[in-house]
């Protein structure tokens, strides 16, 4: 389970971690000799200096003893088990945190590329709005409103006004679509699609 170390770590660190998750495993056991730095650093494909390093941090972790000519001793297969517990569990936050941060790159990425195809629409609307009679209207959203709290079809907003709301505009995050359970809130822009003089027909319904 070793691959499961960050990356970031040295290398020394991470054959440490081997290491430990070995003997937490039971691939070797207390009183087992560990093989020399030479025969590890062939194992591992590093220097001799890097398993010095390695051996080092186990002994500093209590688990090993110090080095003899014939290798390394090993003395507490409960602290392995400890060590490698806790590095696991500090490995499995850091993917939950990098997935989190993944996802929250994806929604940033998607919320861009859907505000640059509303720009597109709304642009097209606006160019064909004078050769059609549907044009796109924006009405603010103040506390003088009838229906703050209310959802859109809580109030019969499209029976009683024959528009349809396309987007809202709330802290300067643009909404499509969204549907009869909207809600108006102070300070929202609701953009919405309508015959001419829907305008003053929706202003009436919300503030009359």
């Amino acid at each position: 389970m070793a691959n499961k170390h960050k990356t970031g770590e040295a290398i020394y660190q991470k054959i440490a971690n081997d290491m430990a998750e070995k003997i937490a495993l039971g691939k070797y056991q207390e009183g087992d000799l560990l093989s020399g730095r030479s025969s590890l650093a062939a194992q591992y494909s590093v220097s001799p200096e890097t398993i010095r390093r390695a051996a080092a941090l186990l002994r500093e972790w209590g688990i090993v003893n110090s080095e003899t000519r014939n290798g390394i001793k090993i003395i507490s297969k409960q602290k392995a088990i400890a060590i490698t517990d806790r590095l696991n569990s500090v490995n499995e936050l850091l993917q939950i945190k990098k997935n989190i941060n993944d996802i929250i790159s994806v929604q940033k990425k998607q919320q861009i590329m859907l505000e640059e195809q509303i720009n597109i629409l709304l642009s097209y609307i606006e160019k064909k709005s004078l050769a059609s009679p549907i044009k796109p209207y924006e009405i603010k959203i103040t506390d003088k409103c009838k229906f703050i709290g209310k959802k859109v079809a809580e109030v019969a907003f499209w029976q009683q006004t024959g528009v349809t709301v396309v987007g809202i505009n709330r802290n300067n995050e643009l909404n499509i679509s969204p549907g009869p359970n909207a809600k108006f809130k102070t300070e929202d822009i609701f953009i919405f699609v309508g015959p001419e003089g829907s305008y003053d027909l929706v202003y009436k319904y919300l503030y009359e």
